[in-house]
């Protein structure tokens, strides 16, 4: 067998919920950065690989018509194009899982087929956010190197709202704030086909912030302070200042995304009137503010490019997600 063949064969099983490469930005070596661990809140150097991970996490699994049930009504909620794209993602997933029972049905093994059907469970999802990130590699690039202009470009700013939106709905606090806020029954169906339904939220907020471009404001912070920015494993989080209560969900309006790029820049799209258009240079007051709200609503992990850059901020770690737990029901969950 090919060399190309036995690398499609290959079922990836830890599975990213932050790009490692967008980690790096915040190394010293390329490799390592200091990083809150899960158990203790201790503050670790080690490699990006090892952080923001989770086996399986976007494995597939069987959907049940209750589960194709749960899916449209959540898709039914979209506008008409993407409901009909989820659609289509759906009928794709649907068939193959048809071809799986056809084969187990025939009682015949095979090895290449099970490694197939093992690689398509495993490598499905994880793939599409490898491409979304792929396609903004150079993007990010010129951003962390402050050129605004790489965004004039309608397609980089196409590919960019897409990866903005899964980066939002793809990690592990935004699966257990849903987790912590559905109710019982509407919870368990949603997070059993979480690996789909996910990936259908990231699509919608991905067009969305394309489609309010010229209505948001985007701009890039600059931060030339002795205070650099932080990141976490929920990198990409809304800092609007009307959200003074963590357990309240926001309205519409209240929605200033917050992306750390690198420990010096920062993106931002804000529904509010906060920071002008284009390059804005920030004071170490905003980077503190920005820090502490990216520890409250991390899960475990904030990451920083040296020990002392965390240290003030490891008490906020996970408070966010650790105040939603006492509510039972949200607006956007409603039955």
């Amino acid at each position: 067998m090919a060399e190309t063949d036995k690398k499609c064969l290959e079922a990836k099983k830890n599975h990213h919920h932050v790009w490692a490469n967008y980690m790096k930005r915040w190394s010293p070596d390329n490799k390592q950065v200091y990083y809150t661990t899960k158990k203790n809140n201790d503050i670790r150097f080690d490699s990006v690989k090892n952080i923001a991970v989770e086996r399986d996490f976007y494995q597939v699994k069987p959907l049940t018509p209750e589960h194709v049930q749960i899916i449209k009504r959540w898709s039914s909620k979209s506008h008409k194009d993407l409901h009909e794209l989820h659609m289509s993602y759906l009928s794709d997933y649907l068939a193959m899982q048809c071809l799986e029972s056809l084969y187990k049905q025939g009682g015949k093994k095979d090895e290449i087929a099970d490694k197939m059907i093992e690689a398509w469970k495993c490598n499905g999802v994880e793939n599409y956010h490898t491409a979304h990130e792929n396609e903004v590699q150079e993007t990010l690039e010129a951003l962390a190197n402050r050129n605004l202009s790489v965004l004039d470009k309608d397609d980089n700013m196409i590919k960019f709202m897409q990866f903005y939106g899964q980066q939002i709905a793809r990690t592990k606090n935004f699966k257990d704030t849903i987790s912590n806020t559905a109710a019982n029954h509407i919870k368990t169906l949603t997070l059993e086909c979480w690996w789909f339904i996910s990936y259908m939220f990231g699509m919608n907020l991905g067009r969305s912030l394309y489609l309010d471009r010229k209505d948001d404001i985007h701009c890039l912070l600059l931060n030339d302070t002795d205070t650099p920015f932080i990141t976490s494993d929920q990198p990409i989080v809304n800092v609007h200042q009307a959200l003074t209560n963590e357990i309240k969900p926001p309205k519409d309006h209240e929605c200033d995304f917050y992306y750390p790029i690198s420990p010096n820049v920062a993106y931002m799209i804000n529904k509010s009137n906060r920071f002008p258009r284009g390059k804005v240079q920030v004071s170490v007051d905003v980077v503190e503010e920005m820090n502490i709200k990216i520890a409250k609503r991390a899960n475990f992990h904030i990451i920083g490019n040296r020990e002392e850059s965390l240290k003030p901020y490891k008490k906020f770690v996970g408070s966010n997600l650790k105040a939603v737990k006492t509510v039972h029901t949200t607006p956007y969950l409603h039955e």
